[in-house]
């Protein structure tokens, strides 16, 4: 009897060790053997703007899906420099990632600026059917090319025209000493409206209107009100020359070193990220946009585009013959529904 319980008891032991090894195989993950790595990125933006919210999200799901193997650290506000700096520090691998705007095209694939042009696309909708084509693709693999694992886009809504002085046509664009991003584009087509172009980092932006270095800026209502630009500008002038986006790199090296399953959860979850900062984006504009009102500032409108259109024309024949020569003007109005 003694030895027909013993026996019992063994098998059942047995059992409940093969049972307990099926569940930790069952409950193993796909980074249960991978080591934990941590990276960095940066960013000019606000720790308030849905860029910064965005990234947050990527960071917090990343943790979550690999119980805080992938740790991701964000460095936002400009604290590690404007959007030069931080696109260097990215390319020489000293950053393992970056989202800022558009300003890496102009430096790594200039050919593609026209990505980072004003008055190129109608509207979003039109942005984003180049972006999806092959011209998207060319410059996400010329990207590749020079060390920037392209992410994706997150949209940022069109740019708007805030200034201490009222804009009712284009003549009052003569003269405006505008803030305008570090792009060549942006310079010369306002240079071409008759404005005095200050390229200026955007983490310098708030003190260059404080102190009059720039009497006007342009950008996005998100961007407006995180940096507080309604504190020191009067008017705010709505239009749709520009639809911008946030472009996310990673160092390609960085990236191809990486697990492949970690790889694939970062594209996974930073897709996730994008379409939820894009969410948010289009659902605060009203209500950024009352945040200046608010505070005091007269919204204006810039109104039909055609005679801007019409004044910049020379300079974007110009890009496209010389420097945007994957394309031509054309073939981005074809893209137009």
């Amino acid at each position: 009897m003694k030895k027909i319980l013993a026996t019992a008891l063994a098998l059942c032991l047995l059992v409940s060790l093969l049972a307990t090894m099926n569940v930790s195989a069952a409950a193993a993950g796909p980074y249960d053997d991978l080591a934990p790595v941590t990276f960095s990125c940066v960013t000019i933006f606000d720790a308030t703007s849905s860029m910064t919210k965005a990234l947050n999200f990527m960071a917090d799901r990343l943790a979550e899906e690999t119980d805080g193997k992938l740790k991701m650290e964000i460095y936002d506000s400009g604290q590690t420099g404007g959007e030069n700096e931080q696109t260097e520090a990215l390319a020489i691998g000293e950053v393992e990632m970056a989202a800022n705007g558009t300003l890496a095209v102009v430096n790594y694939a200039p050919e593609y600026g026209f990505f980072d042009a004003p008055f190129v696309f109608a509207d979003g909708e039109h942005f984003m059917a180049v972006w999806n084509s092959d011209l998207g693709q060319g410059l996400r693999d010329k990207m590749a090319e020079n060390g920037f694992h392209n992410l994706g886009i997150m949209e940022r809504g069109y740019r708007h025209i805030t200034t201490n002085k009222p804009i009712y046509s284009i003549d009052d664009m003569n003269g405006l000493v505008l803030r305008t991003p570090q792009s060549a584009s942006f310079v010369n087509t306002f240079g071409s409206l008759g404005c005095v172009c200050v390229p200026i980092a955007l983490t310098e932006l708030f003190t260059a209107l404080q102190t009059g270095v720039a009497e006007a800026s342009e950008g996005p209502w998100d961007q407006i009100v995180t940096n507080k630009l309604y504190e020191v500008q009067d008017y705010i002038v709505e239009s749709t020359y520009y639809y911008c986006t946030s472009m996310w790199f990673m160092n390609q090296d960085f990236y191809d070193s990486l697990p492949e399953a970690y790889r694939t959860l970062i594209d996974e979850v930073a897709a996730e990220a994008l379409d939820y900062g894009t969410e948010l984006i289009r659902s605060s504009g009203e209500e950024l946009k009352q945040v200046c009102i608010d505070y005091g500032c007269e919204i204006l409108e810039l109104g039909d585009l055609t005679p801007y259109l019409e004044k910049v024309k020379p300079a974007m024949d110009e890009f496209f013959a010389t420097t945007w020569t994957v394309t031509t003007a054309d073939e981005i109005a074809s893209f137009r529904k």
